[in-house]
């Protein structure tokens, strides 16, 4: 049984990714996997294939969302009685999972993607001027509510997966000793499937009229969008033409319209909104370069694809980047915070095709060793099967 208010359609980050992914995954290993997820008007169910059932609930479309699923769908989960393990994609999910775990008696585990105090430093410590009541409430009035939900799954789950070295060590810092029998990593991985795919549709072109780069994430201030417009200016002297395409919304989307107009980028920077999954994979396979000037990330799905679409991703040097990315081998690590420097990595990526060929192929071989799904998988029926026998 997996538990994940996101998955697709419904979904706005990379949670709901990794759980659409791994149930997949599961479902072609012949796993019998139920996916409960939110965002639906009423019950509904579909069968992808034989062994894959996927359950919407009922979920009140206000903030905060996670808790909504929870309160409203406890009876209609705890109906299900066949499952073997119950896995929790986020702990926001935990106080359903953990009386869950008591009801059905059967073991827990928690996949964690971030932690709530280090999302609250970022934007307490980002400019005023970026603050946004949607921001306000998800990162201070919802922090007790988020910290409570991540130490009741701490203390339920039989076992936790981080989805990087970076997640797993916020996660001991914060909140102290976790035992290692009781803690692992299993990375975010890439559908390559899905990948190869889309590989025959790329178009990018070798005119420097046609570069282009591409952003995906949510709109705020930890994404760093605003330091890659920035970026951007110190790019169009050399590259006039350049496009830079932004897919994802979010609260500073009237401010990133408002700085677009100001500086007079309007004919280089094009606002997409959110779109499909299969079609940001399209567009990233089309786009010269993708940059992910995050201060702060776990795992970014998004980036993994791009990698494995053999394209060069320039990203700050932070924590996240640094344990996918090998600088000027496998991508590019800029300053962070820095936005020239951002540019100049950008810049030497757009100057030279056979340059971002070589990169993009080692980005590939990287992700294709130790992000690949057809792997990942089987350390996530390894660990049910431990956690299920130790049980």
């Amino acid at each position: 049984m997996l538990v994940s208010e996101e998955f697709p359609p419904f979904m706005f980050g990379g949670i709901g990714a990794v759980a659409f992914d791994l149930a997949s995954s599961l479902s072609k290993r012949k796993l019998s996997t139920v996916v409960f997820c939110g965002r639906s008007k009423k019950m509904t169910t579909e069968k992808p294939n034989d062994y894959l059932e996927i359950i919407r609930l009922p979920c009140l479309d206000l903030p905060p969302r996670f808790l909504w699923f929870q309160v409203q769908n406890f009876l209609r989960i705890l109906g299900r009685r066949g499952c073997g393990i119950i896995h929790a994609v986020s702990p926001q999910v935990a106080f359903l999972c953990a009386h869950l775990k008591k009801a059905l008696r059967r073991p827990l585990i928690t996949s964690y993607h971030g932690v709530p105090f280090y999302e609250l430093r970022g934007f307490v410590n980002s400019p005023i001027r970026y603050w946004t009541l949607g921001d306000f409430g998800y990162n201070l009035l919802e922090f007790p509510l988020n910290d409570t939900l991540i130490r009741c799954s701490l203390q339920n789950s039989e076992k936790i997966v981080a989805c990087s070295r970076a997640m797993l060590s916020e996660l001991r810092t914060f909140y102290g000793s976790i035992d290692p029998q009781k803690s692992l990593i299993i990375n975010n991985g890439v559908d390559f499937e899905k990948i190869e795919k889309s590989k025959d549709s790329s178009k990018e072109s070798e005119n420097t009229d046609d570069l282009s780069i591409l952003f995906a994430g949510r709109l705020y201030y930890l994404k760093g969008i605003t330091f890659l417009i920035r970026a951007l200016q110190y790019l169009l002297p050399e590259y006039p033409s350049l496009k830079l395409n932004i897919f994802g919304t979010g609260p500073l989307k009237d401010k990133i319209q408002a700085l677009v107009l100001n500086r007079g980028l309007k004919n280089n920077v094009f606002l997409h909104g959110q779109v499909d999954r299969s079609q940001l994979i399209r567009e990233t396979s089309e786009a010269s370069v993708i940059v992910c000037p995050s201060l702060r990330e776990a795992q970014p799905v998004s980036v993994l694809e791009a990698m494995a679409l053999k394209k060069p991703v320039v990203a700050f040097d932070v924590p996240f980047a640094r344990e996918i990315i090998i600088d000027q081998h496998s991508g590019f690590l800029a300053r962070v915070g820095d936005s020239r420097d951002l540019a100049a990595k950008i810049g030497i990526s757009l100057s030279d095709r056979k340059l971002r060929d070589r990169i993009g192929q080692n980005a590939y071989e990287h992700v294709k060793q130790d992000h690949d799904w057809d792997k990942l998988v089987n350390k996530y029926i390894d660990l049910y099967e431990d956690t299920a026998s130790s049980r």
